[in-house]
């Protein structure tokens, strides 16, 4: 009976957990690793009831990512920083083992709905938010005594982990043969990412379309292909950040910019170097920018040289790294001069790197990187198995495998609580959908 009503509570805490996912995500994506963690807890708890074999899969993996994170305590350039930090990695990353690798998810029926209509739900209040103004999230907050935030704050989070979980759904609901559902999640996802005001999350949902349709009709060779082309990219990526993105942001290229003439645009006063010039016989002012200077050029030198200073600083301490969670402290007064601009950028690195793995190489050397590379080729290996034992369901999985890649390479801290704890749970999603094939099979 004991047996009996655990089981029965532990799958109601199954499907909770999945269906938390996305909404937390949006509403509040804090409460990613909180998540994680009551799973990870509840899994312990099980197995201390019921105790039943445990699956110790890639243990000596997990076991090296947190000894060279307390290792990296002898050799950081400041200890009191890393001893902040260090226990809260380790803490998610126990999390995430235990997550992926002892839970015990038997038997989820109806998989593709338990994340899909969360996924449809949280989408609309997305939509609603985007479009109508409607502030759904920010009330939420408000109720919780949460301060707004910046329209981009708000919602990229939740549009970064929404579309890394829309391929692994939208492939669930075609297996199921449920194509109206798949493709109505797939058209809503796009449009709130189009229209929204994350670039991360629009680049991402651009590789999730190509990706996805590549490996499709390619198979897992394509698949292949691109893990080759990533683990190069990964171990390469200091010397790319020092000579290709440095002469990328380097390069000169004049966009025209018009708007409509007020008595600010064509001040006599304005200096000549910000000078706009009015259109004849048309309401319209004119100027030239160099495509630093504009919102989205802007956001793309900023990284760019930003990825060039930390390069330069992973040379100076290629083996060991700075230590952990001192990415933060490295060149705050830096000053980076935007190429073909008087525009200047206070500060080598703004929290972190916008790029895990040049994290990982900052932080923790060439050891760290090789641990991350070993991870990253069971990623590889899991979605190319995937892949050639099912066209649906694997293609989904090894597209969400490259969204995250995508994203992972642009934006967040790689140790960022909530960032861990959504990719834990997004593969944990993978996981149990590869699981899902097999009963059904």
């Amino acid at each position: 009976m004991v047996n009996t009503n655990t089981n029965i509570i532990y799958k109601y805490i199954n499907y909770i957990t999945l269906a938390c996912i996305v909404p937390i995500g949006y509403f509040a994506p804090l409460g990613e690793w909180l998540l994680i963690s009551f799973f990870s807890l509840s899994i312990i708890i099980s197995y201390i009831i019921n105790p039943t074999k445990l699956n110790l899969n890639n243990l000596f993996l997990y076991l090296s990512s947190i000894l060279i994170v307390l290792a990296s305590l002898f050799w950081t350039i400041n200890p009191e920083r890393t001893i902040n930090v260090i226990g809260p990695i380790s803490g998610i990353i126990i999390a995430i083992y235990i997550t992926l690798h002892i839970r015990k998810i038997k038997s989820i029926k109806n998989l593709e709905n338990i994340i899909g209509i969360p996924l449809i739900l949280t989408s609309l209040c997305i939509f609603a938010d985007i479009t109508l103004n409607t502030e759904i999230r920010s009330s939420l907050a408000s109720l919780a005594g949460d301060l707004p935030t910046s329209k981009s704050a708000g919602f990229g989070r939740g549009l970064i982990v929404i579309t890394m979980i829309m391929p692994i759904t939208v492939s669930l609901y075609l297996y199921k043969k449920s194509y109206f559902r798949a493709l109505f999640l797939l058209l809503l996802v796009s449009i709130i990412v189009l229209l929204g005001p994350n670039d991360t999350a629009k680049l991402a949902l651009m590789s999730t379309l190509i990706s996805s349709i590549i490996i499709y009709f390619l198979g897992p060779k394509s698949f292949l292909f691109f893990g080759i082309l990533s683990l190069l990219y990964i171990l390469c990526l200091p010397i790319i950040s020092t000579k290709i993105f440095s002469k990328l942001g380097q390069i000169n290229y004049d966009i025209n910019i018009m708007v409509v003439c007020t008595e600010s645009y064509h001040s006599p006063s304005m200096p000549q170097s910000n000078k706009w010039y009015k259109l004849p016989n048309i309401n319209k002012c004119s100027r030239h920018f160099e495509w630093q200077e504009t919102p989205l050029g802007g956001s793309i030198i900023h990284r760019l040289l930003v990825w060039e200073y930390v390069g330069k600083q992973i040379i100076k301490k290629p083996f060991l790294g700075h230590g952990a969670g001192t990415s933060r402290l490295i060149g705050q007064n830096i000053i980076l001069h935007v190429p073909n601009s008087a525009q200047n950028i206070k500060g080598g690195v703004p929290l972190h790197p916008h790029n895990n793995y040049l994290q990982v190489w900052l932080e923790f050397g060439i050891l760290g990187i090789i641990i991350a590379s070993f991870i990253w080729v069971k990623i590889l290996r899991f979605g190319f198995i995937k892949r050639r034992e099912s066209y649906v369901l694997g293609t989904g999985i090894c597209s969400t495998i490259i969204t995250i890649f995508v994203a992972s390479n642009l934006s967040f801290g790689v140790f960022q609580a909530w960032w861990m704890a959504s990719v834990g749970l997004i593969f944990l999603v993978a996981l149990q959908s590869a699981e899902d094939k097999n009963k059904t099979a």
